[in-house]
């Protein structure tokens, strides 16, 4: 099996892949029982839309771990926060009113994603999260968002040290409940605890009977740390976080030169031409 982030890891700088290299890849992997795992803190309609040539062909953990479902759409996990959890992680978020946010509180369902009306046009990144979430629904206050809707990660930008800050406290004053985590950047997600990549990876490795040993892994940021310590063969992006670059063998380019897909081929010696 292998397991890649997205940003950072296997899109390189313009959010694109070697689409015929994939293909090549994936074609091996059908024909030796292997596994290709998209492994985000993105959710599930936005992989879609990127990778629609390829839907049914790989597997899933997206959403931090949140949410994993296999290639044929089986869904093995989905870890939601409760109700009165939202309330309590927007007053976590807002309480230091001297937070410079680069985009505004999203509470990203499985259904759809909802972002607080009063953050509408706020932060020097908010063109650019409308990218991830194109159909984004704005609402008053939580109580908006469908009774019906799963709400499984709550996301953020702020400035590198108040984002540094507010994960420390969240982890260490909320671990029972929440996980917050970072994909660089500022950029913050909130997630039920015990919820990351390589707790949801476990779900996948379970349903095909394999074990972390079997797994090579590819990441460029904290939320991959707990995935990238999991597996037997981790592999962290040469243009990644440096404590990441430092502490795990590096694939052999970037993201911006197919470095995820010419490691797996170059280590695995595959004869794909």
């Amino acid at each position: 099996m292998v397991a890649t982030d997205l940003d950072g890891t296997f899109f390189d700088n313009q959010r694109k892949i070697n689409q015929e290299k994939f293909d090549k890849l994936l074609t091996y992997f059908e024909a030796h029982d292997m596994h290709f795992v998209i492994a985000t803190g993105n959710d599930q309609p936005l992989v879609d839309m990127i990778f629609e040539p390829f839907i049914g062909r790989f597997d899933y953990n997206v959403n931090n771990g949140a949410q994993v479902k296999t290639k044929t759409g089986k869904s093995l996990r989905s870890s939601a926060f409760t109700r009165t959890d939202l309330p309590e992680i927007q007053a976590l978020i807002e309480q230091d009113d001297t937070m410079h946010f680069r985009h505004g509180i999203i509470f990203n369902g499985i259904q759809d994603s909802y972002m607080l009306a009063h953050y509408k046009g706020i932060g020097d990144l908010y063109q650019d999260i409308r990218w991830y979430f194109p159909n984004l629904k704005f609402i008053d206050q939580i109580s908006d968002i469908p009774a019906n809707e799963e709400i499984v990660k709550v996301i953020f930008s702020a400035a590198e040290s108040e984002a540094k800050n507010f994960i420390k406290h969240t982890n260490e004053a909320f671990s029972e409940k929440y996980h917050a985590t970072t994909s660089g950047y500022g950029a913050i997600d909130v997630i039920p605890a015990n919820t990351n990549k390589a707790t949801g990876l476990a779900y996948l490795l379970d349903y095909y009977d394999l074990n972390a040993d079997q797994v090579m892994a590819f990441g460029d940021g904290f939320n991959d740390l707990e995935m990238l310590n999991f597996v037997g063969e981790p592999r962290s992006m040469p243009n990644g976080d440096a404590y990441l670059i430092n502490h795990f063998k590096n694939a052999i380019a970037s993201n911006d030169q197919d470095g995820v897909l010419d490691t797996i081929i170059t280590e695995l010696a595959l004869p794909l031409t």
